[in-house]
């Protein structure tokens, strides 16, 4: 009722109306219902191709997880077997290379220890520098073996080997040797200390 009685004005006000008025009022109604259409088109169209962007990004993501799957497992496993080879107490490296040199029948006349180094945020890298004199290639080889070979991680990181100018059977060799360590939690909360 209250309805009819609006619909009612509004009619007498359309019929006061000259046809130039009219078309107007027709013509800016018909321009508001294109505008809004076309607002809405946009709105409607940028928000499928949002959610049709994110699917294919998902997508993506999906078969990248379903193509990288295999390397990656096989990634951890080979770093839980590392640190499962790390142990769980430090090697003492300088013990450590003695032994295998006595083992292998090599002689370390000089050693020198390198100042320990952060190897990323769980780990700690300490190396020593050797030199050995006169060494056969049998004898360097079984001490690479019985250094690499051990239950621990110790690596060489870098080798340097020259043949003698008097004897060229014999080989003059300096490397570097590396293992790693298990930061503990309270060497962690020293340096976060020492930062402060």
């Amino acid at each position: 009722m209250i309805f009819e009685a609006q619909l009612g004005r509004l009619s007498e006000r359309w019929e006061r109306l000259s046809p130039r008025e009219r078309t107007l009022l027709t013509a800016l109604g018909a321009t508001f219902i294109v505008m809004l259409t076309l607002i809405l088109g946009f709105v409607v169209t940028d928000r499928i191709s949002t959610v049709e962007g994110e699917n294919a990004d998902a997508r993506q993501a999906l078969l990248d997880l379903e193509t990288q799957r295999e390397p990656y497992l096989r990634a951890k496993a080979k770093a839980s077997a590392m640190e499962a080879r790390m142990g769980k107490t430090p090697v003492q490296l300088q013990g450590f290379l003695e032994q295998v040199a006595k083992d292998s029948g090599v002689e370390i006349p000089e050693s020198n220890e390198l100042t320990p180094q952060p190897a990323g945020k769980q780990f700690m890298e300490r190396s020593v520098t050797i030199r050995l004199k006169q060494v056969t290639l049998d004898s360097l080889a079984k001490f690479l073996k019985g250094e690499e070979g051990g239950q621990n991680l110790v690596v060489v990181t870098a080798l340097d080997v020259r043949t003698r100018d008097d004897k060229h059977e014999n080989l003059e060799v300096e490397m570097t040797v590396t293992t790693y360590e298990r930061v503990s939690d309270k060497t962690k909360s020293s340096k976060k200390g020492d930062k402060t």
